[in-house]
């Protein structure tokens, strides 16, 4: 039998055991439920805070440096990072503080911007029926820098008075002659999207640094020319394997290649690769003069070298409508669409001395190889930093070409199609002619086709072949049928024969 004491002893424990249970129990099941939010790193929880608005704020009063270097008010968790909210009984938060450097050892904070994507479209070299995408992202603080900085690449391209005139609607319409902007677009299509951008990427915050980057294709210095005396922007252009519509777009303060200069002067001569393609399209009405023909008759009875004019020559006058297109100031396509003639040009009659068929060119005048009216769409210099060893001359395609002098057929390069840019190196179907004196050869290249074969004796002014687009030429759409993309007569002068030791010189020194 138990004593009192013992008995005393065990009621006195169990009860204690039941209070301890019945006040643990009272705990659990008396305390309400909380809100937290759990913070993740790509997948992988790195702690719970109390409040999300909280946390996001702490960030934010963290980051001054990141906010005054991107001039924005908020900084916002690094990419990967999701908060989630989750209803517990626990209250076993994580400081701010230390969830904050767990992410600043593992990540980068973001700034809300916009992301731009530039898409290019080229022909693919191997397939021309096949076109290749590549995209170029840019990410800026807002879409007005965006805006800004092509309206800036535009200017460097297009006159601004002629820019400001098109977009207020205020164009001067042509009423008998004159020129004016059909549309100006950019060539890529560019989307955008509003989004979070991590601190470690390239961030546009100025219009003058994203301008300087859309027309170099990199924001790092460009290259500089110290002014020396006696320099011009034509030699300073040279120099430096430039053009000089491409120095004044480097340059905006000049507006034309005969301002001046001053010794110790500072200028860009660096080469613009811009990564967008400003479009520009004109139409144009001019009056034109048609410079007269020469016909030479050949008399037996007078001695060769001796010549008289039987009859001189008049300029005729045409209306002439073209379609021009032009891509980050270059031309690049161009249409006629009409010629009126309103005076026609009277030939000037050169009779000259012969007694045998001559195959050595007369030096005292040089035929046009092409028809009239026709356009140089490039000279002979500098050109996307190669030099352009001739003039490109467009008429239209099937056109004639004539050879400019007597001479000697001495090379044909023939069995180019269209579309092929790398047949005969480029030059596609071409001719060069030996005139047989001086050392003088012609080039002329790109052809349609051939009327001509080596060893031939060719008279100036007679028919070789016709215009085209074989070889390499510059592959833009043209305009309306009858009209190919990149169609022209490259025509140049040697001293010497082509690529076996001669030298070029600019072929309008022979007019």
């Amino acid at each position: 039998m138990k004593s009192k004491w013992t008995v005393g002893i065990i009621t006195i424990v169990i009860l204690s055991i039941l209070s301890l249970f019945l006040a643990g129990f009272k705990l659990t099941v008396n305390k309400e439920p909380i809100e937290v939010y759990n913070v993740y790193l790509d997948g992988e929880k790195v702690g719970t805070v109390k409040s999300k608005e909280e946390f996001e704020k702490y960030i934010n009063n963290q980051e001054e440096k990141l906010k005054e270097k991107y001039g924005v008010s908020k900084i916002y968790t690094p990419k990967g990072v999701e908060i989630k909210k989750v209803i517990t009984y626990k209250d076993n938060c994580d400081s701010n503080d230390k969830i904050y450097n767990l992410l600043v050892k593992e990540q980068n904070f973001t700034v809300k911007g916009m992301i731009i994507n530039i898409e290019h479209e080229e022909t693919d070299e191997n397939d021309k029926e096949k076109t290749i995408k590549t995209n170029q992202i840019i990410n800026v603080t807002s879409k007005d820098i965006f805006d800004k900085a092509i309206v800036n690449i535009i200017k460097a391209f297009l006159d601004e008075k002629e820019y400001n005139a098109f977009m207020e609607g205020t164009q001067e319409s042509i009423v008998d002659t004159g020129t004016l902007i059909e549309s100006i677009y950019l060539k890529e299509n560019i989307t955008y999207k509003e989004g979070y951008i991590s601190t470690d990427e390239e961030i546009f915050t100025d219009e003058g640094e994203l301008t300087k980057y859309l027309m170099y294709g990199t924001t790092k210095e460009q290259k500089t020319y110290t002014v020396k005396d006696g320099d011009t922007i034509e030699s300073i252009a040279n120099a430096n394997k430039l053009n000089t519509q491409e120095f004044l777009i480097a340059n905006p303060e000049f507006t034309s290649v005969n301002n001046l200069l001053y010794t110790s002067q500072k200028v860009n001569v660096g080469l613009i690769d811009p990564i967008v393609s400003v479009v520009v399209e004109k139409h144009s009405v001019a009056e034109e003069v048609s410079k007269y023909p020469t016909d030479i008759k050949y008399d037996s009875e007078l001695v060769i070298g001796y010549s008289y004019i039987e009859r001189p020559g008049e300029n005729g006058l045409d209306k002439v409508t073209r379609k021009y297109q032009y891509i980050n100031g270059q031309m690049v396509d161009v249409a006629l669409i009409s010629s009126v003639e309103i005076k026609p040009a009277v030939s000037q009659i050169l009779v000259k001395g012969e007694r045998y068929v001559p195959n050595v060119a007369d030096l005292s005048y040089w035929a046009w190889p092409t028809n009239t009216p026709y356009t140089i769409t490039t000279w002979y210099e500098y050109r996307w930093g190669t030099f352009h060893n001739g003039i490109d001359i467009y008429v239209g395609w099937g056109s004639p070409i004539y050879a400019a002098n007597n001479g000697t057929v001495v090379s044909v390069k023939g069995g180019c199609v269209r579309g092929d840019t790398r047949c005969n190196g480029g030059g596609g179907n071409y001719i060069i002619i030996n005139h047989n004196i001086l050392g003088y050869y012609t080039q002329y290249m790109h052809l349609a086709s051939i009327n001509v074969r080596e060893g031939q004796t060719v008279k100036r002014g007679q028919k070789i072949g016709t215009m085209g687009n074989t070889g390499y030429v510059v592959p833009t759409p043209a305009y309306g049928s009858g009209s190919f993309a990149g169609t022209h007569l490259h025509f140049s002068a040697f001293h010497g024969m082509p690529y076996q030791g001669g030298s070029h010189f600019n072929p309008m020194s022979l007019y």
